[in-house]
């Protein structure tokens, strides 16, 4: 029977593919969009499909994972986005794209939920913080590295054809750079199934073994998330702060191109701003845990969303002032550090509130989160199209600055009405 931590660090590992099957795509959209012909706007709205179909689907396989098992759930998903994303390199026009797009987003929906699931049976509530920040943190890195290593790969299979097409006008292989990717996602999801387990094994430890959740059906799970305050205060914050923080992962590679930086470089950069997510990641998990400890659960998830909003907002506003390209950059990082260094109070107060029905409340908190990353690109670009992009970021610093307020409505201390509480976990060897 494996351990906790490796259960966590398989877990992590099924995340880095995760975003590296997810972001992949923006360093690739301008080389897609001249081999295909696309618009500007089509473009937008392709980078926008993917966070539609993946917010609208976050309760349900939430559910899912709650009623059925993490292993089961996390496993079939990780076949299927790994097919869609090798469909992906077949795509032959705008429809086409957009409906692998779509069809990602569907079979992405049920990873992190999942996941939530598994770190809500298999860790102690003191210690979810830092155990979602490594899992989270997997997926940061794999988002990080994804445009350096795609741009490498798109050079490096340049002549190699993929349903009897190479590189085209772009001379960039991305046909081969997404059957790649899927094909490596096969042998993850295996690599999964064989060594994660629904729950610990009873036996000594400081709790009893947990004890199996009755099911619920989906209507209940939307009375008991969908109908509780600070769950849609919850639920808006994360809105906010997407709607922001995924121009990092979209239409980053876009500022750059109009700085007139070349794609090798793009990649480098839009590397080097993710990076520093996975910084604040880490420090993340260990500072909720410990502001917890100190000041309970009220604030020690409230007051790290908020501050860490907070810093946002100033970054973007000073983003916003046409400072220059490496003021920008070095605004940007921040951000990612900022938001990075928050996400696991986001998990940890879906869990602490939640109990046995944790998968769906971080499913309710991901679509809605989602729901703001799906329209990001287009707002974004609207913004920057009417104000230049320092009218995208100044929508960026008000989102945040919504942000940091609604932080401050969030309660952990006060559990979701009809949530089963969870025991502690057992200890596993």
């Amino acid at each position: 029977m494996p351990n906790r931590y490796l259960i966590v660090g398989v877990t992590a590992a099924a995340a880095l593919l995760l975003y590296v099957d997810r972001v992949c795509i923006s360093i690739l959209a301008d080389p897609i969009r001249a081999d295909l012909g696309l618009a500007p706007r089509e473009k937008e709205v392709v980078l926008s499909a993917f966070f539609l179909t993946y917010a609208l689907f976050q309760i349900p396989v939430g559910a899912l994972a709650d009623r059925f098992g993490p292993r089961l759930v996390l496993t079939a998903s990780i076949v299927a986005w790994s097919a869609v994303t090798a469909l992906t390199g077949l795509a032959w026009s705008f429809g086409s794209l957009l409906s692998f797009r779509l069809l990602l987003g569907l079979s992405e929906a049920g990873a992190y939920p999942a996941a939530a699931v598994l770190v809500e049976r298999w860790a102690r509530p003191g210690e979810r913080g830092r155990f979602n920040a490594i899992v989270i943190f997997g997926g940061r890195v794999g988002g990080a590295f994804a445009p350096a290593l795609t741009t490498a790969l798109g050079r490096a299979l340049v002549g190699a054809g993929v349903a009897g097409a190479a590189a085209g006008e772009s001379g960039v292989n991305w046909r081969g750079v997404f059957v790649l990717y899927g094909a490596c996602g096969l042998g993850v999801a295996l690599l999964f199934w064989a060594v994660v387990r629904d729950r610990p094994p009873a036996g000594p430890g400081p709790g009893p073994p947990p004890a199996p959740v009755p099911p619920v059906s989906f209507r209940q799970v939307l009375r008991l998330v969908g109908g509780n305050r600070g769950m849609w205060h919850f639920g808006a914050l994360q809105f906010c702060v997407n709607v922001s923080w995924v121009l990092l992962v979209t239409l980053l590679p876009s500022y750059l191109r109009d700085a007139g930086v070349e794609i090798g470089p793009r990649a480098t950069i839009q590397t080097g701003v993710l990076l520093a997510g996975c910084a604040g990641m880490l420090v993340g998990g260990f500072l909720t845990d410990a502001v917890r400890r100190r000041l309970g659960p009220r604030w020690g998830r409230s007051a790290p969303l908020s501050a860490a909003a907070a810093v946002c907002a100033l970054a973007c506003a000073a983003a916003s002032t046409s400072p220059g390209l490496r003021v920008v950059v070095a605004a940007l990082a921040v951000t990612s550090l900022c938001v990075d260094m928050a996400l696991p109070s986001v998990w940890a107060y879906a869990q602490d509130v939640a109990g046995s029905n944790a998968g769906a409340a971080v499913g309710f908190g991901n679509m809605l989160a989602n729901l703001g990353a799906a329209a990001s690109p287009l707002l974004l670009g609207a913004a920057s199209r009417a104000g230049g992009w320092e009218g995208a970021f100044a929508l960026c610093a008000l989102c945040y600055a919504a942000a940091a307020l609604l932080g401050l409505f969030l309660d952990a201390s006060r559990p979701l009405g009809g949530a089963v509480a969870s025991p502690p976990a057992a200890a596993a060897p």
